[in-house]
């Protein structure tokens, strides 16, 4: 299953709303995005430039249709998301 710009903007909608409450970031998205596959790192960490970028998060579309799970920037190919989170300032 692709994902769409809408399910991209309902996600991050979604970060902010647990960033606000505090509640763990990675479980509270698969609640409410379970056919999303979820993976979260420090930004500092990724080489690839990000397909979006939030306040304190970056966004990576990942594919997983081959054996091993690939950074892609076609949308149309993306299953899931690295969440790759900046450092606070």
């Amino acid at each position: 299953m692709a994902l769409s710009e809408s399910q991209l903007d309902a996600v991050e909608r979604k970060i902010l709303e647990l960033r606000e409450s505090r509640e763990p970031l990675v479980p509270g998205l698969r609640s409410t995005f379970p056919e999303i596959v979820f993976l979260r790192c420090e930004a500092s960490d990724m080489d690839a430039s990000p397909y979006r970028k939030g306040t304190n998060h970056q966004l990576h579309l990942i594919d997983r249709s081959e054996m091993c799970i690939t950074l892609t920037d076609r949308l149309e190919q993306a299953d899931g998301l690295v969440i790759a989170e900046l450092e606070a300032s």
